[in-house]
């Protein structure tokens, strides 16, 4: 079960935004350089550093890490004090799993900023993801939420209960779920945590419920359908087995679910 990394922050959506109408400009000739210049210190540094960032995310969600990675050290070096270019190495270093520069940088922009929640959320879903620190993600991602100006909060919960559900506390990560759809009733994957919890302990039939809940709200993922797979063969409803079985195959067939599937069934 992977815990979706909510860290999608307002400077990483602007940046990204900016990223790629920028990089749409650039040929392959100029993509080394993207024809930043930056004349003196001062404001020229601090606007050649945002466009250095934005192009470093831009690049990052095209795969194209190298790139990412020279854009986001230049931005670095001129703004060495950023919190934002802070954030965007700890953001890169992720995912390219370099996961001890990560938590430097990420520390970094939390003594840059420690009041950003967007920041706390970050580092909670790293911590919880990367290092398995589930008790210390936790106590990040309620940091984010406890700040009065921060408007993401059932998505923090969300994080908070698949963090707690993967450190083995069903309890805690129950409540969490409870308060995610509370503060954002459009939220869907506390429906999926709670199925599968449910499923966990034995409580089929309501496992099936919480999963069609799911279902009636959000497009089928890997994990959904082999657990709808996996309630099935508890119900001994053969037709549902059959049917998450099939969907499974025919929308994700090289996953590892698919995978996992086939030496059920087989």
């Amino acid at each position: 079960m992977n815990m979706k990394l909510v860290t999608v922050t307002s400077l990483l959506a602007l940046t990204l935004l900016i990223g790629c109408e920028t990089t749409k400009r650039q040929t392959d000739t100029f993509a080394t350089n993207d024809r930043i210049e930056v004349k003196d210190r001062g404001p020229d540094y601090k606007a050649a550093a945002e466009k250095r960032l934005a192009l470093g995310l831009g690049y990052i969600e095209r795969g194209l890490f190298e790139r990412a990675k020279k854009n986001l050290l230049m931005a670095e070096e001129h703004a060495p004090d950023s919190p934002d270019v802070m954030f965007g190495l700890a953001y890169y270093y992720q995912r390219v799993f370099e996961f001890d520069k990560a938590e430097t940088y990420y520390k970094k922009t939390i003594k840059q900023d420690s009041d950003n929640p967007d920041y706390l959320n970050a580092y909670g879903a790293f911590l919880c993801k990367a290092r398995k620190d589930y008790d210390g993600a936790v106590s990040y991602f309620m940091k984010a939420i406890d700040k009065p100006e921060y408007t993401s909060v059932g998505e923090s919960y969300e994080n908070a209960g698949f963090c707690s559900l993967e450190g083995g506390d069903q309890t805690q990560a129950e409540l969490y779920f409870q308060k995610a759809m509370t503060f954002n009733p459009r939220l869907v994957r506390p429906l999926y945590g709670l199925a599968l919890m449910a499923f966990e302990s034995g409580q089929y039939n309501k496992a099936e419920s919480f999963l069609l809940r799911f279902e009636g709200k959000s497009k089928p993922t890997a994990d959904s359908l082999l657990l709808g797979y996996k309630i099935g063969r508890r119900l001994n409803d053969r037709f549902s087995m059959e049917s998450y079985g099939e969907k499974l195959m025919q929308l994700f067939p090289d996953s590892e679910q698919a995978s996992t599937y086939r030496r059920m069934s087989s």
